[in-house]
């Protein structure tokens, strides 16, 4: 049995409106906005959805093919079967990451509420197996069409995304900066420190919590930490930064300031790539 153009148009619609809901999770922290600190890790688990969800398209294509071309379908059970099992893996996948990168109970929430889908959809399937008449199932076409939405929006998205949230966080640190200058003009040194309840001066990029000011000899460095997408030079962490007389210093680890001399901290900072940004005086550094 062909599905109805109605079910299609339904189905059409739902699968519209949750790639719709995974290409905003997906951008999230890279668009303007007050600061959310669950921004990067939904959008990171989307990310991992689209990579390692080419496995649950592997397997469901073959289902679907068999949807479309086998009226009895009295082996779609079997089908379903093997796509659950693979989209445990992948659950598992995004579960496991978002517990090691933001934590545990993260993980664990997201992993329960993939346990209590996969109940639900293990009774359609047994309900699938017993029913005398068999029509056209979509769970394949969604099981295709989401992750590789989830994908191909990373692919195009991310250096572009990456840029233009860096371009604006950096824009909006211009208040800042000239404050700063306004202080050393008026007092005669830059604040030792701008430590205080209210930071006062925002990125304004959702996924990018705050500025962070380090006094450095006779001049002083601005940073943020930029968002990046998650299989873009995989597993790097990336922080920009200012500083007027071009002198950035960032280490990798805070324990090198207390135990090293300030002129082997200079030489060996720890990240492995660094570049303009295009804007004068800011930089930025990449760590793995």
């Amino acid at each position: 049995m062909r599905p109805a153009w109605s079910r299609i148009a339904l189905h059409g619609v739902f699968i519209g409106a949750i790639a719709a809901f995974l290409v905003l999770l997906l951008l999230y922290p890279f668009l303007p906005g007050a600061y959310d600190s669950l921004a990067m890790p939904l959008s990171m688990m989307v990310q991992i959805f689209g990579g390692v969800g080419i496995l649950v398209v592997i397997t469901a294509i073959p289902w679907l093919i068999y949807e479309v071309w086998n009226k009895r379908k009295r082996k779609s059970h079997y089908f379903a079967i093997v796509s659950m099992g693979t989209s445990t893996i992948v659950a598992l996948a995004v579960s496991l990451a978002a517990a090691a990168q933001f934590g545990l109970s993260l993980g664990v929430l997201s992993f329960t509420l993939w346990i209590v889908a996969l109940m639900r959809w293990a009774r359609r399937m047994t309900l699938l197996k017993t029913a005398e008449t068999r029509r056209f199932n979509p769970a394949p076409v969604y099981l295709v069409l989401l992750p590789l939405i989830a994908l191909a929006g990373q692919i195009l998205l991310a250096a572009p995304l990456t840029t233009s949230s860096r371009d604006h966080a950096i824009a909006n640190a211009a208040e800042l900066v000239r404050d700063i200058e306004r202080h050393r003009a008026e007092f005669g040194s830059y604040p030792e420190s701008l430590l205080a309840v209210w930071p006062d001066y925002l990125p304004a990029v959702t996924g990018i919590e705050k500025y962070n000011y380090a006094k450095s000899g006779e001049s002083y460095n601005v940073s943020f930490e930029q968002p990046r997408f998650f299989f873009d030079i995989f597993g790097t962490r990336e922080f920009v930064m200012y500083n007027p007389r071009d002198e950035q210093l960032m280490p990798s680890h805070a324990s090198w300031i207390l135990i090293w001399p300030a002129e082997r901290i200079r030489t060996t900072q720890g990240w492995y790539a660094s570049g303009d940004t295009g804007t004068p005086h800011w930089k930025y550094f990449r760590f793995d």
